[in-house]
């Protein structure tokens, strides 16, 4: 199976021209009437010819500058989506819609909005008839979330094509029982587990027919303790829930997953969990959202923003294009503090420091406190601002009326141990706690040789030259040594600084000669290496030479998802560990 490289639109609804170029994981943000869910209905709309002409043998016909192509002729009433209004300004030409795929063969449907769509498939190779060429040749397995609602409370017993028919349709809804009446035991137990993975200690029974009434009934129960209740009287998140996840269990590493808004009927937690399923399940995904709660758990060159005129979708570049995205969709700092006085926790860091400590507590720890929505992270812009974090329970209680806890995580930098000893003696207190990193900053923590060649190893597949390994030990050891100087003198600096503000008695020269002392006569241990440097630069160029060299992409996630927890300092642990309990005191 192939996955989806671009989608181009051409007089198509709201565009008048526009592209995204894709790639395994795509969070599509903007404010309200932009296209988000526009460009996700031509997803639908490609589904449904997909299917139709999966069943039928082509013609051959000239597609202008695209030559000569396989073209079907499809009838409107074979697309579930409203075709009406299909067309850009309600012109007189055709809405084009255009996909294409890694492999490099793309799929255009064309929409003239009163009759038949055309659609053709452009390959490198002579057209062909048979249905075999279409499916060797755009091998795309698209899985659509279909727009939810609430369950029926009697839902008939139908048949089988009866189900399939809207299976994929807005009435999925209205057969969900009959959908997994005709599945087997084993795909509804696999169904329920991943429903569990969702509402823990909720199990669903398999669907039964009840035929005490004119017309029989299918029902499904579920049980929480001892309570076995219809699934009618769940919640519509729970609803909601399920229904996605019984797309979600039919798809698999090969799929390409759409969907549309997810946030709008559930909790926070369960959209971080979804997102995390997804991300698991399927290989490619497309989801629509106004979520800051899925938007904060996705990594940046994951977000695409669709602004209202622009000509294609900005996929943000790091951690300052999230102001792009908070701008975009209209939120601010007042949905963090609306967030706060629900959970009445606050979790201080610095820039990405959450993000990437986030993934290795909940990956190497088990602590899932920080991703969760049980706490509310806050950015501080260092150490100099350490009165806002000591502040900030006197704040909430004195103008806000409620009392929390609050604890800051802040990066070490170039500071000296009697430094940050002190540091840590003043600002903490009885509702406030302040820990320091044991390494300059949280990107250190990612300078693990062996992680980062596992990831070349699995992403580079069988691209790699026979030296591979030696290139990758070249592109850690130059881009520590190139930094050497640098933290060297940042580290005097610190030192004479902090010494000059305790009004110590030694000379500068003397500080600094102690320093140099120390620093050289440590630094052909790795381990001091590794603690010391301006990680985030050094982990951006170890990443560089090794994109330039090898062809393969090093990422912060990619690492720590090749990380163990012996790579992790036991401090970092202890520091979670001491987080926790206080935000749970």
């Amino acid at each position: 199976m192939s996955k989806i490289k671009s989608i181009d639109f051409h007089d198509y609804k709201t565009f008048p021209r526009f592209s995204i170029s894709a790639r395994d994981k795509n969070i599509l943000v903007g404010p309200n009437n932009a296209g988000k869910s526009t460009a996700l209905d031509a997803f639908r709309i490609s589904f449904d010819t997909l299917r139709y002409v999966a069943r039928r043998n082509a013609i051959l016909k000239s597609q202008g500058e695209d030559g000569v192509c396989s073209t079907w002729q499809v009838p409107a009433s074979a697309v579930q989506t409203d075709l009406r209004y299909c067309i850009h300004n309600f012109g007189d030409s055709r809405a084009r819609v255009s996909i294409k795929l890694d492999n490099g063969n793309s799929f255009t449907i064309l929409m003239s909005g009163d009759g038949p769509l055309e659609c053709y498939l452009k390959t490198g190779l002579q057209p062909r008839k048979s249905t075999q060429f279409l499916q060797d040749q755009f091998p795309l397995n698209l899985t659509i979330v279909p727009t939810l609602s609430p369950l029926e409370q009697n839902e008939e017993l139908v048949q089988q094509e009866t189900v399939e028919k809207n299976r994929y349709s807005r009435l999925a809804s209205r057969n969900f029982r009959n959908f997994w009446l005709q599945k087997t035991e084993e795909e509804f137990s696999l169904f329920a587990d991943l429903v569990e993975l969702g509402w823990p200690g909720i199990r669903l029974q398999r669907p039964e027919v009840e035929r005490g009434s004119k017309r029989p009934v299918v029902r499904m129960y579920f049980r929480e303790g001892a309570h076995v209740r219809e699934v009618q009287w769940a919640g519509f998140g729970f609803q909601v829930w399920m229904q996605t996840m019984m797309h979600l269990a039919t798809a698999n590493h090969v799929s390409t997953l759409v969907l549309d808004e997810p946030d709008i009927y559930l909790h926070p937690d369960l959209q971080h969990r979804l997102l995390r399923l997804v991300g698991q399940r399927v290989g490619q995904y497309f989801i629509a959202t106004h979520s800051t709660e899925i938007i904060n758990d996705a990594e940046a060159g994951e977000i695409l923003i669709i602004r209202p005129g622009s000509r294609s979708a900005k996929r943000i570049q790091g951690e300052s294009g999230y102001s792009d995205v908070y701008s975009a969709i209209g939120s601010s700092e007042n949905a963090q503090f609306a967030r706060l006085a629900k959970t009445k926790k606050v979790l201080y860091f610095e820039g990405k420091d959450a993000k990437i400590l986030s993934k290795i507590a909940k990956n190497l720890a088990g602590m899932d406190f920080i991703s969760n929505s049980s706490v509310t992270l806050m950015k501080t812009d260092g150490f100099e601002n350490w009165t806002r974090v000591t502040t900030s329970s006197w704040v909430f209680e004195n103008f806000f009326e409620f009392k929390i806890p609050v604890c800051a995580i802040f990066d070490r930098d170039y500071r000296c141990d009697e430094e940050i000893s002190d540091f840590i003696e003043n600002v903490n207190n009885e509702d406030t706690l302040c820990r320091v990193l044991p390494r300059k900053e949280i990107e250190n923590l990612l300078l693990v040789p062996d992680a980062i060649a596992r990831v070349v190893e699995k992403y580079g597949r069988d691209q790699l030259p026979a030296d591979w390994k030696a290139v990758v030990s070249e592109a850690i050891n130059t881009s520590l040594d190139e930094v050497k100087s640098k933290t060297l003198s940042a580290r005097i600096g610190a030192r004479i600084s902090y010494n000059v503000e305790k009004k110590s008695k030694k000379d500068i020269g003397t500080i600094s000669a102690d320093e140099e002392k120390f620093f050289t006569g440590n630094w052909d241990d790795l381990e001091f290496r590794y603690r010391v440097v301006p990680g985030k630069l050094v982990f951006a160029s170890i990443a560089k030479r090794i994109q330039e060299a090898l062809k393969v992409t090093v990422t912060a996630s990619r690492v720590i998802d090749e990380m163990t927890a012996a790579d992790i300092p036991p401090g970092i642990f202890e520091i979670l560990k001491e987080v926790k309990d206080h935000l749970n005191s």
